[in-house]
């Protein structure tokens, strides 16, 4: 391989490996956790891509032939037990070391708060959402043609109640870094603290049909005190 291509390719590697590390910055006190394991991860891929390459070009480098020279090969390793325990051992202390953190990022991430400062029924259907305020029974729906927006306060907590009204949908907001499917004559719930104010797009995660893709929706973050004040004119009004 000659250098102009060995160079091409190594380009393309580290292009590939930056593009897999990109996220969308969590706005999630759940999310932050799995961005955090997500980098972890990423760290200890590069860490092991680093050492394989470094030893393959060590290689071709020290052992390469030459036109009018003798190759200088290795001298051959029969039979060395530190060496097979070592390249048995590493990896099997980093799998078991990055299983470790998953669990605890996982059971942080589904962890449920026993009195949720709101509770959201979250229904998916053909296609489009239906969003139900559980202690006021507002509820706040749209389709394909008209997405819904969900209100949320920033700084609370917040359980999503899903279930679907047909098919398996899913619901995803990219920047929550968290997604559960909405299966039918089934309820699945995750609890999330929305830290940073702003509008976040959602949409169905699981293909789903004919408008899968324009199955969308937003939610509002908003502070606490704005949220309070939008809930009691919203809930007076369907009065």
């Amino acid at each position: 391989m000659g250098r102009p291509r060995a160079a091409r390719l190594a380009a393309i590697t580290l292009v590939a490996v930056a593009a897999t590390g990109c996220l969308p910055a969590a706005v999630t006190d759940q999310g932050s956790e799995v961005a955090w394991l997500y980098d972890l991860f990423m760290i200890a891929a590069a860490a092991v891509f680093g050492i394989v390459i470094g030893l393959i070009a060590w290689s071709i480098l020290r052992f390469r032939g030459e036109p009018g020279r003798d190759v200088d090969h290795p001298k051959p390793v029969h039979g060395n037990l530190a060496l097979e325990v070592t390249w048995w051992a590493i990896p099997t202390v980093i799998v078991a070391v990055l299983i470790g953190f998953t669990w605890s990022v996982l059971g942080e991430v589904d962890e449920r708060a026993e009195e949720p400062a709101l509770t959201v029924g979250v229904e998916g259907f053909q296609w489009g959402w239906r969003f139900t305020y559980e202690e006021t029974d507002l509820v706040v729906s749209g389709t394909a043609q008209d997405p819904p927006t969900l209100v949320l306060p920033t700084g609370r907590t917040v359980a999503f109640v899903i279930s679907s009204h047909d098919v398996v949908h899913s619901f995803n907001v990219p920047k929550f870094l968290i997604k559960r499917d909405a299966i039918p004559n089934h309820e699945s719930r995750f609890d999330v603290l929305i830290e940073l104010e702003g509008t976040y797009a959602g949409q169905c995660g699981e293909f789903c049909g004919l408008l899968h893709a324009r199955q969308r929706f937003e939610i509002d973050a908003v502070p606490p005190d704005e949220f309070d004040a939008w809930l009691a004119a919203e809930s007076e009004a369907e009065e």
